[in-house]
């Protein structure tokens, strides 16, 4: 191998035995560098530039005496060492700077497929592992892993990055192939993290200018263009936030894409991506799984975010009231099994803080509802609501997250408004003048072989939502789901049916899929709401027959409206995205609605100069999953909505509302 040797030979403070540790003294030799053995460093000694501990064994407890001589001696430390089948080299670690070995280990646990299997032969094998050689490793193997580790000391002395720094190389003792994976520093990080106490007071939100990066778009980033550097950023199969994306093209000719997102403690899961090609179906799949990381408050502390922990009664004057967020069935809280309690004022729960535009001020908001994965954090707060991912969004600046943070909550609202009021939407003519609508459809309609039926279900907010139903010719008569459903809102008409269309084709392959395997669970399901217990049993209830005429209000709706028609653009069509959320949000104050924003931006996010937040608009219906988990307690907007949209003359009684799950996917 080449040698790039520096001025002066490299010295290299060496603790262990075994092939490894022989193979880097006799590659020093072959470089001229010079080798100390384990305890040369107690007393008085050269200047070296580096510790390195060589294990031939999965050592575990090396750390515990590695890292403090290297900090005392002031001197960056390499790890070098055998797990299993592979030879593992770093991360380098400097004293006092972020990304150690911890963060490596941190990120293996959260990302890697493997990693459920490799703890289990660790717990099992421990005191066996640390001290018995691999027997996969060679002389062969070990030299070449002491070249690498020359190669890292020749960076160091030479002031250039080792490849090691935030970084692990793995040596595969069967091969001999090198793989590089890199981390990010973990914010949190016991060792070499930042202080986990909160800030003293909130923060204020400020929404910058965001000026759209092209005309005519609603993004501020071409996140397209710079998806590689993202992916080099965030995506890694054994150390990444992000695992190594996978697609598929579906019926109807989207490419889907799945991104797995690490979250702790077992917990993934999992950005979706639907778009006419792999690039872009792989951009979206990122974004999402980014999104989902910030559902764990990991960074509070970190970023000088305060955690209060009170009781309601004691902080009305600052505090949203949970009650306005929709509770569950007075009736559920008293069922043995209901996993949630009924919210007490007297309940002492924990509480971040959001902004709130009603208000011009912050406001604190449940933990457990502003981040809907909290009980990661191991905080025991009683649960009073099942919440998901509801108006959470990504963007690439902190107004485009706000923007479709807000839009994702109108559309769910729409949705659910649609259904459990039983509301007639117009049906939407898509003209051939709304070509790529049209051309959409077109295409769906030709992939799979259903009828695509658009829904104008745009509430009182103006801000154009559609409902997607895909209905099966035959009725679901053959082996294929009656209907499919999915939604879509955006800034603009076109924007918001597309969005609708993009959603509902992939998922229609996917119930399908699942219909065929199982068409008894979905009949089972139809008769008996009880058992639609998950996300997937909502549309694969309504792949049955019997349940989907259900919508028939829907699909016989006597209503029509031109797609460029429905909702209200005014506001959006300038290009600065600023002005857009601030449009969005007006209008959810002229409903009498607050909007509130609570800000799950981590330091990971930042490096990729990424927002994502919460967007919670309290009197709103939330999208919620599993029957017995709806939520329309205390949301009084159900009722009077559809008078205001004209479908009633007066407010819905209690008695009018859908009783059945919803078919939300």
């Amino acid at each position: 191998m080449p040698d790039s040797a520096p001025t002066r030979p490299r010295s290299i403070l060496l603790y262990g035995t075994g092939l490894l540790a022989e193979a880097i003294t006799g590659a020093a030799a072959e470089r001229n560098a010079e080798v100390s053995p384990e305890g040369t460093g107690d007393g008085a000694a050269p200047v070296w530039d580096a510790l390195v501990t060589a294990d031939d064994s999965w050592n575990l407890d090396r750390a515990a005496q590695a890292r403090p001589t290297a900090a005392r001696l002031g001197v960056p430390w390499l790890r070098v060492r055998a797990e299993l089948n592979d030879v593992v080299i770093g991360p380098t670690e400097r004293t006092g700077g972020p990304g150690c070995g911890r963060c490596a280990e941190l990120r293996r646990r959260r990302i890697a497929p493997d990693e459920p299997e490799r703890h289990a032969v660790l717990r099992a094998h421990r005191e066996r592992l640390s001290t018995t050689p691999s027997d996969w490793l060679t002389p062969v193997a070990a030299d070449v892993a002491a070249h690498l580790v020359l190669d890292e000391m020749a960076s160091l002395v030479d002031g250039t990055e080792p490849r090691t720094r935030t970084a692990l190389l793995r040596l595969d003792l069967e091969t001999l192939a090198l793989a590089r994976h890199t981390f990010l520093p973990d914010p949190l990080c016991p060792v070499c993290g930042g202080s986990a106490a909160g800030g003293d007071a909130p923060r204020p939100l400020t929404l910058a200018a965001s000026p759209a990066y092209a005309p005519g778009s609603y993004r501020s980033r071409d996140i397209g263009a710079e998806l590689d550097r993202l992916e080099a950023l965030y995506v890694d199969d054994s150390t990444g936030i992000v695992a190594r994306p996978r697609s598929y093209v579906s019926a109807g000719g989207l490419v889907v894409t799945a991104a797995r997102v690490g979250l702790g403690a077992g917990i993934e899961e999992a950005g979706s991506g639907r778009a006419a090609t792999f690039p872009a179906s792989r951009k979206v799949a990122l974004m999402e799984a980014l999104e989902r990381y910030g559902s764990v408050p990991r960074a509070a502390g970190a970023r000088g975010d305060t955690v209060v922990t009170a009781a309601y009664a004691d902080i009305k004057g600052q505090a949203l009231d949970p009650r306005e967020l929709g509770l569950h069935d007075p009736q559920r809280y008293t069922e043995p099994d209901f996993p949630y309690s009924p919210f007490d004022e007297r309940t002492e729960y924990s509480w971040v803080w959001g902004h709130s535009f009603a208000r011009g001020e912050p406001v604190l908001v449940p933990l457990s509802y502003a981040f809907y994965n909290s009980s990661l954090t191991g905080r025991e707060d009683p649960a009073f609501v099942y919440e998901i991912s509801n108006g959470c969004a990504l963007g690439g600046s902190l107004a485009e997250a706000v923007l479709y943070g807000l839009l994702e909550v109108a559309e769910r609202d729409a949705f659910l408004l649609t259904w459990y009021a039983r509301l007639p939407a117009p049906r939407i003519r898509v003209a051939d003048t709304d070509s790529a609508v049209a051309l959409r459809m077109a295409a769906a309609e030709a992939g799979t072989g259903y009828r695509m039926l658009l829904f104008d279900t745009t509430t009182e907010l103006g801000l154009p939502c559609v409902w997607a139903m895909a209905v099966n010719p035959a009725g679901g008569g053959d082996d294929r789901p009656a209907v499919v459903c999915a939604a879509g809102s955006h800034p603009t008409a076109a924007g918001a049916a597309q969005n609708a269309l993009s959603e509902l084709v992939p998922i229609l392959g996917d119930v399908t899929e699942r219909y065929r395997t199982d068409p008894g669970r979905a009949r089972t399901m139809a008769g008996q709401p009880e058992l639609v217990t998950h996300m997937e049993d909502h549309a694969l209830c309504y792949a049955d027959p019997s349940a989907a005429e259900r919508l028939a209000y829907l699909i016989d709706s006597p209503h029509t409206r031109e797609l460029g028609s429905i909702g209200d653009s005014a506001g959006f069509h300038g290009d600065d995205l600023r002005d857009h959320a601030r449009a969005a949000v007006d209008r959810c104050l002229g409903a009498g609605l607050d909007v509130i924003v609570v800000d799950q931006t981590t330091p990971e996010h930042e490096l990729g100069g990424l927002s994502c937040v919460k967007v919670i608009v309290p009197g709103t219906l939330p999208m919620t999953f599993g029957h017995r988990n709806r939520r329309i307690e205390g949301l009084p907007r159900l009722r009077t909505v559809p008078r205001l949209l004209g479908f009633r003359d007066g407010d819905l009684p209690a008695a009018a509302v859908n009783a059945e799950p919803h078919p939300f996917p």
